[in-house]
């Protein structure tokens, strides 16, 4: 998972590969899910404090984080929105700009 990644395209990403793999069992997967992962990440460190060895186990634990991002995305796009002037207009009573 490179640093832009986020965990929902990650998932999605590993999902669509490990299907594709033969003979691979849950927990090969959420092992091999969880040392791709970002040692900086949350997520990672949750995994491994928590001790989650089953790959339904991280997809279940993944959902705050993915929540979680999606929510600050939203967040800085609506503030850049905002900085931006979108939507900011002109009271009536401000006095106009003639320079």
């Amino acid at each position: 998972m490179s640093q832009g990644d986020n965990p929902k395209l990650y998932i999605n990403f590993f999902q669509n590969q490990f299907i594709k793999v033969s003979n691979c069992g849950k927990e090969v997967a959420a092992l091999t899910f969880i040392s791709m992962l970002q040692v900086t990440h949350p997520l990672y460190k949750y995994l491994l404090k928590h001790n989650v060895i089953k790959m339904s186990e991280v997809l279940t634990q993944a959902q705050p984080y993915i929540q979680l991002e999606e929510a600050m995305k939203a967040s800085s796009s609506h503030s850049a929105k905002l900085g931006d002037g979108g939507g900011k207009s002109k009271s009536p009573h401000e006095a106009p700009n003639y320079t």
